[in-house]
């Protein structure tokens, strides 16, 4: 999209949120988590799962494999996690068989490294292309967005929608667990219009899903944060018909977990929070969304798996049938230019509700991660709020959305001139 038509576009989300919020870069910080650290053995199952039972596995705690990366075939066997990937970063050797060649610069820039105070000049990011052109390779399609100071700098897409045009920056992908993000958005608005308490209990019987009592104090904060003691039941969550209240029912049927207080992660949490939020607005979670995320900045493009894959979509070569049953946890597709805007736009006072340890942070900011068999996905806002940085591949490579984090996040750190060091995600 041309830099003139950003900046008014950029003027135009400054004015839908200036009733909730005066932004202020210095203000957007992440406050610190007031849930107890988890251990490793709470941390996600970042291996490859199991679909046919919950994920009951502890995460590869492994040093990274700093082998030169397999160029071969993708691997269809990817991991179905819908869980962020909070695992070291990767350290393997670039693809050389991208078409360029050019490895990232990962030293800090020296004083010849362009300016970025001057919102109307885009600066030179060819760390990020080199890292956008190793993605590109291996996967069905690929798009990357960069947002600074409010005008996207940077917009490139790879592969063909399925109507079989060129894929565009805004063209939607499957989001993943990147979902979670539209979802507590959503929540935040309602609580910042007084429709949900997020320090209150769930209030289960309007969800009309039956439960055990010891779920009933049980708050809102907990789902975000996935602290309320959720069972995983990791293999629940796809590939089955109706409704996520269905598996959700049968996850609540028992007391919490031992969890209860500690992170663990579960995709129960953002499936309850989707019907919380059509509970509260008497619509779906899409025309909620519409009216309270993406309507107020003009975003018109991402809808749910449950409406098929569109002509102007990006490919998804499992079938997006198989995510209908994530609910807010993961049916949504987005494209990373919609996505950028979306997290441009977030405002002081959505962080109240939008905090560690429900969004994942490390040095840079903070952000989400999403990795489904067929589709991973990296969100994150970084340099105190100036910058956002969205990247999606449809495909397997690499295996997880932590690693496409892990590949775009350092190269637009040194292209910025704001390298910080290898990115160290928690919650881990």
């Amino acid at each position: 999209m041309r830099l003139a038509a950003l900046a008014v576009a950029a003027a135009s989300i400054a004015a839908c949120t200036s009733a909730r919020a005066e932004r202020s870069s210095d203000s957007l910080r992440i406050p610190p988590p007031e849930t107890t650290h988890p251990t490793t053995s709470d941390a996600p199952d970042t291996t490859v799962a199991d679909t046919s039972s919950p994920e009951t596995s502890a995460p590869e705690t492994s040093a990274p494999d700093t082998s030169t990366p397999d160029t071969t075939t993708p691997d269809t066997s990817a991991p179905d996690t819908m869980t962020p990937d909070t695992s070291a970063p990767d350290t393997t050797a670039p693809n050389t068989t991208s078409p360029n060649t050019t490895s990232p610069d990962t030293t800090m820039p020296d004083g010849g490294s362009p300016s970025t105070d001057d919102p109307g000049v885009a600066p030179p990011l060819p760390a990020l292309d080199a890292s956008f052109d190793r993605l590109a390779v291996g996967n069905a399609a690929a798009s990357l967005t960069v947002i600074r100071d409010h005008v996207e700098i940077y917009g490139r897409a790879s592969g063909a929608t399925t109507g079989g045009t060129p894929m565009t920056p805004d063209s939607p992908l499957v989001l993943a667990s990147v979902s979670k993000l539209v979802t507590a958005l959503t929540v935040a608005r309602l609580a910042e219009d007084h429709e949900i308490d997020v320090a209150a209990p769930v209030p289960w019987d309007q969800l009309f899903i039956a439960h055990d009592p010891a779920w009933n104090d049980v708050t809102v904060r907990e789902l975000l944060d996935h602290t309320g003691g959720m069972p995983k039941a990791q293999a629940s969550w796809l590939n089955q018909p109706g409704s996520c209240a269905v598996p959700l029912g049968a996850a609540i049927a028992r007391p919490p977990t031992g969890t209860r207080g500690k992170w663990s992660y579960s995709n129960g949490n953002y499936c309850a929070l989707g019907l919380l939020i059509e509970s509260v607005t008497g619509q779906s979670q899409a025309h909620a969304a519409d009216d309270l995320v993406f309507g107020p900045i003009g975003v018109t493009g991402p809808h749910l798996t449950t409406d098929g894959l569109l002509p102007g979509d990006g490919p998804y070569t499992q079938g997006v049938v198989r995510l209908d049953r994530l609910g807010g946890a993961g049916t949504w597709l987005a494209s990373t230019h919609d996505m950028a805007s979306m997290l441009d736009s977030v405002t002081p006072a959505d962080l109240e509700t939008l905090r560690y340890p429900g969004i994942i942070t490390d040095q840079y900011g903070w952000g989400h991660t999403g990795t489904v068999d067929g589709a991973k996905a990296c969100a994150w806002v970084m340099d105190g709020a100036r910058t956002v940085v969205v990247a999606i591949v449809s495909g397997n490579r690499p295996a997880t959305g932590g690693k496409v984090c892990d590949a775009v996040i350092p190269s637009l750190a040194a292209d910025l001139g704001i390298w910080a060091g290898e990115p160290i995600r928690v919650p881990a």
